[in-house]
């Protein structure tokens, strides 16, 4: 599927780049915001929205908008920054939310990380959120939590193999017809449709086959990986869905049941596949955005 056409929006500091549905002329619905995972973009996710962005019922916008040091976002993202408990990604996406919807709600999904500052900030804010889908979300297992949390109030480093792993990555490709052949069927990217890879390819790399969320800033990302998401559940009040991978999710079995046994969950299922399932199994995920959305 073709990429909808991208945009800036204008935040505190700088602007979002997002790929955008505009609504249709007189359409007046709460807008569909999904954001992207870990060291990803917006657009790798236009295979997943296009369908319902082609719905004659749809009477709203879809964005797709590309985080803090992500994709062609132009936000301060230095390195070593730690951006605790991604606290500054929820004030990013609270600006987001307010510049495209002013003073009305939002449907909101999330993918890994998205899924964690999407659930934190409808927790914060629950007028800006109307209804919510957490894809696979991305945190510290409840029960290690607080002892991940007493480390980093004491200025001590936690172990943090995804961390670790980011900075042994290459910092970009000789171009992007090497980083296809490179990323194709490789690590993460493995089972990817082409037209995600391609999307990845147009907004995840510059010109010059530069990785835009760097190895360094994606290692200060995973580093700031939340341990606040069970009090936030705890005061979420939002109705939600959430679908998590049957194969190496994020989500571990103790907390998969604490999200299902909450009083706002609509659904909590197992999705096959594993943690990329929005990109890999976009059919499996779209009839749960197409319900958030009130298509379906």
């Amino acid at each position: 599927m073709t990429l909808p056409p991208g945009t800036f929006v204008p935040v505190a500091g700088g602007a979002m780049h997002a790929r955008a549905w505009p609504a249709p002329e007189g359409g007046s619905g709460a807008p569909l915001v999904l954001v992207h995972a870990t060291g990803m973009c917006g657009a790798i996710y236009a295979d997943l929205l296009g369908p319902l962005a082609g719905q004659p019922a749809r009477d709203f916008a879809i964005w797709l908008p590309d985080m803090r040091g992500h994709g062609l976002t132009r936000l301060p993202a230095t390195p070593g920054d730690v951006p605790v408990d991604w606290l500054p990604y929820r004030a990013d996406l609270l600006a987001f939310l307010a510049a495209v919807s002013p003073g009305a709600p939002v449907r909101l999904a999330g993918h890994s990380f998205g899924a964690t500052v999407a659930a934190e900030l409808a927790a914060a804010h629950p007028e800006r959120v109307e209804a919510l889908l957490l894809l696979d979300p991305a945190f510290v297992p409840f029960d290690h939590a607080p002892a991940y949390a007493a480390l980093r109030a004491a200025g001590e480093e936690p172990p943090n193999p995804m961390a670790e792993g980011a900075l042994r990555r290459r910092p970009g490709f000789a171009g992007r017809a090497e980083a296809r052949a490179r990323l194709r069927e490789r690590g993460v990217f493995a089972g990817w449709p082409e037209a995600a890879l391609e999307a990845y390819l147009e907004d995840g790399l510059d010109d010059d086959g530069g990785l835009r969320c760097t190895p360094g800033w994606e290692a200060t990302s995973f580093r700031g990986v939340s341990t606040t998401l069970a009090a936030s559940l705890a005061a979420l009040r939002t109705p939600f869905a959430l679908l998590a991978a049957a194969d190496g999710s994020t989500v571990g079995e103790a907390d998969f049941a604490a999200f299902a046994r909450h009083p706002a969950c609509r659904l909590a299922a197992r999705v096959p596949g594993g943690h990329f399932f929005p990109v890999t199994s976009p059919e499996a995920v779209r009839p749960r955005l197409a319900a958030l959305a009130g298509l379906g």
